[in-house]
């Protein structure tokens, strides 16, 4: 609901926040009908401050805000829904995909589907602990995301010349292009290569298979990285260091 330079009761999750003067914050949200957002969430921090519910974790919020320009004003914050994710995966999970979202999207980009898919993800997230799960649910908000960006992955055909991928084949992934069929010795592939099995188990959504798990993670890192450009994810350089550590 809008009216004038004012929002009222919007969708909306948090995806980050930081300290702002004494008291207050600045929030990243990502909203189900204006995109993401900057606000600035006055007094929030103080005890018995109204906007409080801005700093609860995975949870979808209604917010109310005003203001024309880049940083608008939080007025209202209602949580709507709670989702308790208490595996440390999905946690990570929840964790990468707030950070996706900032660097890919645009301010004041609307993007609905992509905001229910989120959604959808949590509340799936709240209820699994299944790694193996959780990684095709990933897998499956990552190419949504991609869609709606404007950059579509075929995988179900060869960028050049168009014919099926085919089970026993090996491709190349040009993030930019596509798969290309590899016609060299597959011995002497290196690991930056798939295999035509994977590719198409990953476009009909099954990754039962840990090889099948494994391609579909490398395709859409190429994918994701291409589309941020000079960006980077800083969750994978801790995920990275975290298991090193053990």
């Amino acid at each position: 609901m809008t009216l004038a330079n004012r929002v009222a009761l919007e969708r909306a999750f948090v995806l980050h926040t930081r300290a702002f003067k004494e008291t207050s914050l600045i929030v990243e949200v990502f909203t189900e009908s204006f995109g993401r957002l900057s606000l600035v969430a006055k007094g929030a921090r103080r005890p018995k401050s109204q906007l409080r519910p801005i700093q609860t974790p995975t949870s979808e919020l209604s917010i109310s805000y005003s203001g024309r320009g880049d940083l608008k004003n939080l007025t209202q914050c209602e949580i709507n829904q709670h989702y308790n994710i208490s595996s440390k995966v999905a946690f990570s999970c929840i964790v990468y995909l707030n950070e996706l979202l900032i660097k890919t999207l645009e301010k004041e980009d609307p993007h609905p589907e992509v905001f229910n898919q989120f959604s959808d993800l949590c509340n799936n997230l709240s209820k699994e602990n299944d790694q193996q799960k959780i990684e095709v649910q990933l897998r499956s908000f990552e190419l949504i995301l991609l869609q709606e960006l404007g950059y579509g992955i075929d995988l179900e055909s060869e960028s050049i010349t168009g014919e099926k991928i085919l089970a026993e084949s090996y491709y190349s992934f040009d993030p930019s292009l596509g798969f290309s069929k590899i016609s060299r010795d597959v011995s002497k592939l290196s690991s930056g290569f798939f295999l035509g099995n994977d590719i198409i188990e990953f476009s009909r959504g099954n990754l039962n298979e840990a090889g099948s798990r494994k391609a579909a993670k490398k395709i859409m890192r190429r994918a994701l990285d291409f589309n941020l450009g000079n960006k980077t994810l800083n969750i994978r350089k801790y995920l990275i260091e975290k298991e090193g550590s053990k």
